[in-house]
């Protein structure tokens, strides 16, 4: 169950940043790291992660299956725009 305020509708709790999620911006793959990381990260940045919300998402430059071998990429916090009022949905697409 979500708590909500009652008077504007929005989460009252923080987003917890290692709910975020992590996307191979070269083969499209999510990535999956451990427990923890996204928030070693973050800190490593000096982004506050009570800055983040839902539409948030990290973008890798790279991932073990699309470049075997390595173990580190660059990676990028990126905030989704949320969709103007009356706008049609646009439809996704796959690589």
């Amino acid at each position: 169950m979500k708590l909500c305020d009652a008077y504007t509708g929005f989460m009252t709790r923080t987003f917890d940043p290692e709910m975020l999620y992590v996307e191979c911006s070269q083969c499209g793959l999510p990535v999956i790291w451990k427990n923890g990381m996204t928030t070693k990260l973050l800190k490593m940045a000096e982004i506050d992660p009570a800055s983040l919300d839902e539409r948030c998402v990290i973008m890798s430059e790279g991932c073990p299956s699309c470049r075997p071998g390595e173990t580190a990429f660059t990676t990028q916090v990126i905030r989704l725009n949320r969709e103007k009022d009356g706008a049609k949905p646009m439809p996704a697409t796959a690589n």
